[in-house]
């Protein structure tokens, strides 16, 4: 049996500020957990009141019929456990994504004396994305404004250098911007959408690079604070560049 849980690779030192949700939205929490179904993520599995570990894969997923199916567990003498204990939690991070959520089990069943558990649909799941995973590039040929105010009234103006659900990149020209790099207390942000959208946010800055050849600096940080508004718009603007990204690829 496994005796520590698997080690994680430590975060990179450009890694944004990392933030745990709570999701309790069915359709999210599918969305979040299909790709490890997809992708067959090994997931690993505890029990209450025992310090083993093991490993089981998600297999199937009904909202409607408030379900899951996840596979027997590895080694087998989690079975008899899992019977006796009725729940468990499920712990996985598969690319940049950790998930953490605890079911009961509805039913045990076996296929070709194969071990599988239908537990009910987690009510939520905790869920924290490492956010330089997903950070989406935008186009030096696609600029896109981003106005930063900070507490003292300083503004400061540069073009979008990349950007994820948590996160973002600001390319600054002009080395004079590199005041902005020691600031220590949460900014105000406007980034200038291509359609005339504004995302209007607080913005903490967390790390900056200044790139001698080009004389330009780069300045990467975290949104703070989100509200839903907030971050459904970053979200769509973030999936719309992945969408231009793959056309991209593709020609």
């Amino acid at each position: 049996m496994l005796k520590n849980a698997p080690t994680q690779d430590s975060s990179s030192k450009e890694d944004y500020t990392q933030q745990h949700e709570t999701v309790t939205s069915s359709a999210r929490i599918s969305m979040v957990l299909r790709p490890l179904m997809e992708k067959h993520a090994i997931i690993t599995a505890t029990l209450p009141d025992c310090n083993q570990f093991f490993t089981t894969a998600l297999l199937s997923i009904d909202i409607q019929d408030g379900t899951m199916t996840i596979d027997g567990l590895h080694p087998q003498e989690g079975h008899a456990l899992l019977l006796k204990a009725g729940k468990l939690t499920l712990h996985t991070t598969y690319e940049g994504v950790e998930v953490n959520f605890s079911v009961s089990i509805k039913q045990a069943d076996s296929e070709n004396g194969m071990a599988f558990y239908i537990t009910e649909f987690p009510q939520s799941i905790r869920y924290l994305q490492r956010r330089s995973a997903f950070r989406v590039p935008v186009s030096a040929a696609k600029e896109i404004k981003v106005d930063i105010e900070t507490p003292s009234k300083k503004r400061f103006t540069g073009n979008l250098s990349d950007i994820s659900a948590g996160g973002m990149c600001v390319r600054f020209n002009k080395k004079k911007e590199l005041a902005l790099s020691e600031e220590k207390e949460e900014t105000q942000c406007c980034i200038h959408l291509p359609d005339k959208r504004k995302i209007r946010c607080a913005f903490k800055v967390c790390h900056s690079n200044y790139l001698e050849a080009s004389g330009s600096l780069h300045i990467g940080g975290c949104f703070s604070n989100l509200d839903k508004i907030q971050r459904r718009t970053i979200e769509r603007f973030v999936i719309e560049l992945q969408r231009l990204a793959r056309k991209s690829l593709a020609r």
